[in-house]
């Protein structure tokens, strides 16, 4: 006669398995996370670095229009200062006398 041998897991058994799976699973919903916060950070860290580069082309651009501004300016002084009128100058530079005008201020 073959003998058949059947265990049973007992209520304390069980609850120890539950417990182990449920572990298990809080455990790798942890990591997930930790792994989502990893990727969230290098996001804002490359989006930090695009923010610098952006305010460093920004501030350039600003100081070349100043300087260009600056060189508009001196131009028309000169223009001026030769003798030309602020029609001409206006016609020339396809402003009108008023912005001319603000231009020099």
């Amino acid at each position: 006669m073959i003998e058949k041998r059947v265990e049973t897991i007992s209520d304390d058994g069980w609850k120890k398995i539950i417990e182990d799976f449920r572990k298990l699973h809080e455990n790798e919903e942890r990591m997930e996370r930790q792994l989502e916060l990893e990727e969230l950070q290098k996001a804002q860290e490359e989006a930090r670095k695009v923010q610098q580069e952006t305010a460093r082309i920004l501030d350039e651009s600003g100081k070349k229009v100043n300087q260009m501004n600056q060189e508009i300016k001196k131009m028309i002084q000169i223009m001026l200062s030769n003798g030309m009128s602020l029609e001409f100058v206006s016609k020339s530079l396809s402003k009108s006398e008023d912005e001319i005008l603000d231009l020099l201020k």
